[in-house]
């Protein structure tokens, strides 16, 4: 038998020490790197967990327990769903047996729409990676997940400010077309609705204020079908949320129909809208309503993506106000040049004509007395005394509307002007069988030629009684009224006769238009009237519909605060 000697014992143990001695170093640098990586596992800024093939958590890290609010001894264990949005559970449990069938790294970033679910019920977006771990055993998922919601923010900001910027881009072309304004808010308020990436539902309205202040009225309307109800066509200012929009120049929303509505109609459909005011100026031009589901929450995107378009609506509402009133002006210059021609021509003809017509006049009525009653003579010689008189009366009328006269402003009571007026037509008021109705109002004193706006008034009712040879009602009303933020005070005269012709509205102020008699009027009437009340400032409305009469406002500038 062999019998090791002491050689061989020292040789034998310092090979065996030898060994421990590697193995210790090995495990010790195992131990090392296990600490390293288990140091740099839980140190990760991303939230890691790592998956067995039959989906449940076998570790996390201090980034997943304050991403998820989870503790990591309640969550190993768990089935991997219960991070897992429920609308997308099916679609990830394919992508899981698709990733153990072929392992591969999967890096952040990829085109996946993913969203995670917290502890708490929130979702949040996320972006995953994911890493084959082959183990001696079995192939493991390590999955480091990252909330991207900021990113998703600026993404969503990015997207809709070029969605916003499309849209107002096309609402400038849509501006710039031969269109009126009703045709262009139509255009535009379908480029609202389409807008993507919008809880927008395809119904809503546009409101604008027109004529009568602090009232919206609707303008276009999209989405209504039959059975549905359309959104109010009128809303004052202060009423129900779009008339408190305008009025509060801010943006309203609602996301049901409550209590707030103060606007109910019966049968209307479960909604809810924002109402964006059209500013100018810290002024309501007009109101954009736009519906969306109800119970929907109110999102800060289409709130600004609204508040943009409404800011361009206002742009483009004022240029196209800008546009009529520039139109109203030339063609207020243009008939200003043509009744300046006209007046000094009529001035010249008139003087020619006075001197001779005088002439004539004088000798007719000399003869006249000298020729005795009941002759054909004193027939004829009357005849020509009053056709001269009918002239001369003409004349005037030429003399008055060509003359150049700035008014002589002092303050007067338009009551008293009126009151005189209807005076010194009470006679053939009464003859004619026409009734007087007055309405007078509180109103302040005005700055006015008091014997010009008595002439413009006489005017108007004199034709009043020339509509009305059957008899009929004359209603006078005085009052003030504010329009486009200006006071006035207006004397409205409205009758019972004949009425104008539509066709005949824009022709009756012309020069020498008229649609009376020859012998009964010279068409200057009306003419005169304008020129006095567009010399005060004011402005005169005319309304009317034939058989049912004709109304003229005077509307005079008022200087106090009303």
């Amino acid at each position: 038998r062999f019998q090791p000697n002491s050689d061989d014992l020292f040789l034998g143990t310092y090979g065996v020490a030898q060994d421990i001695t590697t193995r210790k170093q090995a495990e010790d640098e195992l131990m090392l790197q296990k600490a390293h990586f288990q140091q740099l596992f839980e140190n990760s800024p991303e939230a890691i967990v790592i998956l067995d093939h039959s989906d449940r958590i076998l570790n996390t890290n201090r980034g997943f327990e304050k991403l998820f609010g989870y503790r990591h001894d309640e969550i190993i264990g768990k089935d991997i769903s219960i991070l897992i949005p429920d609308r997308f559970q099916s679609k990830h449990r394919e992508d899981v047996a698709s990733f153990f069938l072929h392992p591969r790294v999967r890096p952040m970033g990829t085109d996946f729409e993913i969203y995670a679910l917290k502890k708490n019920g929130e979702e949040f977006p996320a972006d995953i990676s994911l890493s084959p771990l082959q183990t001696d055993e079995e192939l493991f998922i390590t999955a480091a997940i990252r909330d991207i919601t900021k990113r998703k923010q600026v993404e969503e900001q990015i997207e809709l400010n070029y969605h916003v910027q499309k849209v107002i881009n096309s609402m400038l072309e849509i501006s710039l077309k031969p269109l009126s304004l009703e045709s262009q808010f139509e255009h535009i308020l379908d480029l609202i609705l389409s807008a993507p990436h919008l809880a927008l539902q395809s119904k809503g309205a546009l409101y604008l204020v027109e004529d009568k202040p602090e009232v919206l009225v609707m303008k276009a309307q999209r989405g209504f079908s039959d059975s549905e109800l359309i959104p109010c066509k009128r809303i004052s200012f202060g009423t129900c949320l779009c008339g408190k929009a305008a009025s509060m120049s801010e943006v309203i929303y609602s996301d049901l129909v409550n209590n707030r509505h103060e606007i109910h109609h019966e049968g209307i459909f479960p909604h809810g809208h924002y109402c964006v005011p059209i500013l100018s100026g810290g002024n309501a031009l007009g109101l954009i309503n736009v519906y969306v589901r109800e119970g929907h929450k109110r999102s800060s995107g289409e709130e600004a993506f609204l508040t943009s378009v409404a800011k361009t609506l206002a742009g483009i509402i004022e240029r196209s106000r800008t546009e009529i009133e520039k139109k109203r002006l030339q063609v207020q210059l243009s008939r200003a040049e043509k009744l300046a021609a006209i007046g000094r021509f009529t001035a010249n003809v008139a003087h020619e004509i006075r001197n001779p017509l005088t002439a004539i006049g004088g000798f007719a009525r000399r003869l006249n007395k000298n020729i005795s009653e009941g002759t054909k003579e004193k027939e004829y010689t009357n005849f020509i005394i009053s056709e001269v008189d009918r002239l001369e009366g003409v004349l005037k009328n030429v003399l008055s509307f060509s003359r150049e006269v700035s008014p002589h402003l002092e303050e007067y009571s338009i009551h008293e002007i009126v009151d005189t007026v209807i005076t010194m037509n009470e006679v053939i008021l009464r003859e004619k069988s026409i009734t007087i109705q007055k309405s007078f109002h509180d109103v302040p004193k005005v700055r006015i030629d008091k014997a010009q706006v008595h002439e413009a008034l006489e005017n108007i009712i004199l034709n009043a009684i020339d509509s009305m040879p059957k008899g009929g009602s004359l209603r006078i009303s005085i009052d003030k009224e504010v329009r486009k933020g200006n006071p006035y005070v207006y004397v409205k005269i409205q009758d019972s006769g004949m009425g104008i012709p539509q066709e005949e509205l824009d022709l009756i102020y012309e020069p020498f238009y008229t649609t009376k008699m020859a012998e009964k009027g010279t068409g200057l009437g009306l003419s005169i009237t304008k020129k006095i009340v567009e010399d005060h400032g004011g402005f005169i409305k005319t309304e009317s519909t034939v058989g049912k009469g004709a109304t003229f406002g005077l509307y005079f500038p008022c200087k106090l605060k009303l």
